[in-house]
């Protein structure tokens, strides 16, 4: 990837920055890297804004100091390292499970139980014209953790931790369990997922997922850093709109976690 044009118009939070970790928030419908179509647009593109000659010494090979990244319709915390040794210390981290990420999500319906473990492989496929994930037995490992915070008119609000980063691994899982993603008109469809990129490009307008906490160890100090985003207001409002008080069942989830 060549070195990424810094785009100031792009607009995004910081939410946590000291000499070896940037933690930002992605707005929904912002794709993370520059790509076909999005040469100039991503977060990235915005990040190198002001953050550009920090990140431009780390390289292609250590992606800029990228350490992850979110789907375009997904909110949320994206972490970059700012030196070589914290990148790779965290990219470590990554790699070995010892990062949480923890996502927040409205569903339709309820799922089959008010907690619970998602154990499904998943397996990229191309169809149509998008590359999506579905559960197949020759696929990679994916799990995900589920947890009820709030039930409302035919919907729930759950906090969901993932062990693993997988392809749409979340709307994937949560479609299987019966409880699509709100909004989600991918995964959310009768004969899912729909792989029409119009389909894709409305989900980028109405998905209620969130990546909301990342506790990881940080790369300068000898202890574990937790790094929250709050929820933004398209969440709220989709939590009001179904009759659930999120800041409530939120605060109430953080007392316990």
């Amino acid at each position: 990837m060549p070195v990424p044009a810094a785009n100031a118009r792009v607009r995004y939070d910081t939410v946590f920055v000291d000499d070896h970790l940037l933690v930002v928030a992605k707005p929904r419908g912002r794709v993370t890297l520059p790509g076909r179509g999005h040469e100039r647009d991503s977060l990235l593109n915005g990040v190198f804004a002001e953050y550009g000659a920090v990140l431009a010494r780390l390289g292609a090979r250590r992606d800029y100091g990228l350490l992850h990244r979110l789907d375009r319709a997904t909110s949320g915390l994206v972490a970059f390292g700012l030196t070589v040794e914290a990148y790779d210390h965290l990219r470590d981290a990554f790699a070995t499970r010892r990062v949480d990420k923890t996502y927040l999500t409205i569903v339709r319906r309820h799922p089959p139980r008010a907690a619970g473990v998602a154990r499904m492989r998943l397996r990229q496929v191309r169809r149509g014209e998008l590359l999506v994930s579905v559960p197949d037995s020759r696929g990679v490992e994916a799990i995900t953790h589920w947890q009820t915070l709030a039930r409302g008119r035919g919907h729930s609000l759950l906090a969901c931790r993932i062990e693993t980063g997988r392809l749409h691994q979340i709307r994937a899982h949560l479609a299987a369990l019966g409880c699509a993603v709100a909004g989600d008109s991918v995964y959310g469809a009768r004969d899912a997922p729909d792989t029409r990129a119009s389909v894709a490009r409305a989900a980028d307008r109405t998905l209620a997922l969130h990546a909301w906490r990342l506790r990881l160890p940080h790369p300068g100090r000898r202890e574990r850093v937790s790094v929250e985003a709050d929820p933004p207001p398209h969440l709220r409002e989709a939590a009001r709109t179904w009759g659930m008080d999120l800041a409530r069942a939120v605060r109430s989830f953080r007392e316990k976690s």
